[in-house]
């Protein structure tokens, strides 16, 4: 790890070969290009390290996953509400709260006749999917 480091973080700009990285010849780049080895010579730790470790990962949106819509039941009125398989069943609640003017903390939820946890997950439920009905009620 050591040289690692001190390949990437060192005062002196050697020139670092790089290898599975095109290089583009129009641009303003310094490098030199001597067969099939292509080298930087300077640039800053960013530039020798990216040419060194490519980034292949993607990058990780809220976009990307999955919401699931839950139809939450109050007096007789329905709203669905779009919510993250990983988010607590409080998030649930509050927004259901905001929604019908109520307090949380005289509120719960019931789903098929049983009052689900505000510090579980939406995922810890596995009836409770996409297009389920779940009650909002007053806390005894």
């Amino acid at each position: 790890m050591g040289s690692i480091y001190s390949l990437i973080f060192s005062e002196e700009h050697q020139p670092t070969e790089v290898t599975d990285v095109q290089q583009d010849s129009s641009s303003p780049e310094s490098s030199v290009n001597e067969g099939n080895q292509s080298f930087i010579q300077d640039g800053d730790v960013t530039q020798r390290t990216d040419a060194m470790f490519p980034c292949t990962t993607t990058f990780d949106h809220t976009d990307d996953v999955d919401k699931k819509s839950i139809y939450v039941i109050c007096a007789g009125k329905s709203k669905e509400f779009f919510v993250f398989p990983l988010e607590k069943i409080s998030v649930l609640l509050q927004e259901a709260c905001d929604w019908t003017d109520k307090k949380p903390q005289r509120m719960t939820l019931v789903f098929q006749g049983e009052h689900l946890d505000v510090m579980k997950t939406m995922s810890e439920y596995s009836g409770l999917r996409a297009g389920s009905k779940v009650n909002l009620i007053r806390a005894f």
